[in-house]
């Protein structure tokens, strides 16, 4: 098990961050907080969400990421997740919401 940590690398007026370990059950609370933190942020435009060093993603994984585009969308503000690897990209994939996260405002 590896545990999940995520970082936030500031580009001007976009965040993106870089999501490592498993989201699963366990970590997703984490995530959550950062995501609607970052989104919520005083004169943020866009987050990215760097999945490439994400080895393991749950449903309450898929929550977050789903949660965090629809909190972006009322705030008027860029969501994008990416670089969804193997079988991350797999789970995405087979549960219907790779085209609703991947992609520029997804």
């Amino acid at each position: 098990m590896t545990p999940l940590t995520v970082s936030s690398r500031p580009d001007g007026a976009a965040r993106t961050l870089l999501v490592v370990g498993e989201v699963d059950l366990a970590g997703h609370d984490r995530l959550l907080h950062t995501v609607l933190e970052e989104i919520r942020t005083a004169g943020v435009t866009r987050v990215t969400v760097d999945l490439a060093g994400v080895t393991f993603l749950d449903s309450t994984g898929i929550g977050v990421l789903i949660a965090g585009r629809n909190a972006a969308r009322e705030a008027g503000v860029g969501y994008q997740v990416t670089n969804a690897m193997g079988i991350v990209r797999q789970v995405l994939t087979v549960t219907g919401v790779d085209g609703a996260l991947l992609g520029p405002d997804a």
